[in-house]
């Protein structure tokens, strides 16, 4: 197993996207049997290759994505396996839809990064990345968290019993009903500041210390 860059794999497979340092591409099927079939047929090449991809389904579009999770990165295992489906794409005659690539980061800006990234990193119960700046979705599907220290950025004024004021960026977030309030009580004990609690039996409202704020909700 070799280790490839980003423009690497770009140049070897055009008809992917390399985002993130992944390879990604999405695809349309004529309707939600052929893509099924699509999704059976490269299952077997994962076998095959004994390397599986992480895909999402939605109808009759199919995004997939490809990394060398063991390693952390793109390597020649992942450039073999889409070659493979990109023969297996032409077979079935399915449509490429490079403009439906995208990732997002969400980007948080304080003048204090070390004292809002655990509130965050409870709140959506994310792990820390070997990159100290970034909180990552356990399952890799959410976007990930990145901190971005900025010395001038606003600031809440010290004052542990005062409400924040709001920042500029605020979530909801829904966790099962079973798991709200040990979330709830997880988000203060980081450092998190419970600003309503008048809807207690399904949402809590709650900031970091620069105002930043959470919806935390349930479906009950």
């Amino acid at each position: 197993m070799t280790n490839v860059t980003s423009s690497q794999a770009q140049e070897q497979l055009s008809d992917w996207t390399v985002v993130d340092g992944r390879l990604e591409i999405s695809v349309r099927a004529k309707d939600f049997v052929q893509a099924i079939e699509f999704v059976n047929r490269f299952t077997n090449l994962a076998e095959a290759q004994n390397h599986h991809p992480d895909f999402d389904i939605r109808y009759n579009t199919i995004r997939m994505r490809v990394v060398s999770h063991d390693v952390g990165g793109l390597t020649d295992r992942d450039i073999n396996f889409a070659t493979a489906v990109n023969v297996l794409i032409e077979e079935m005659g399915l449509k490429r839809q490079p403009e439906k690539i995208t990732r997002s980061h969400v980007v948080l800006v304080s003048a204090n990064v070390d004292a809002i990234k655990p509130f965050w990193q409870v709140i959506f119960d994310f792990k820390a990345a070997k990159n100290d700046q970034f909180l990552t979705d356990r399952s890799d599907v959410l976007p990930p968290i990145r901190f971005h220290h900025l010395s001038n950025a606003p600031v809440s004024d010290g004052d542990d019993n005062a409400t924040p004021a709001p920042g500029n960026v605020h979530f909801e977030v829904f966790v099962p009903s079973s798991l709200a309030k040990d979330r709830l009580q997880a988000a203060l004990e980081a450092g998190g500041k419970l600003l309503s609690d008048a809807n207690a039996t399904d949402q809590w409202e709650l900031a970091d210390k620069d105002g930043n704020r959470v919806l935390l909700r349930t479906d009950q």
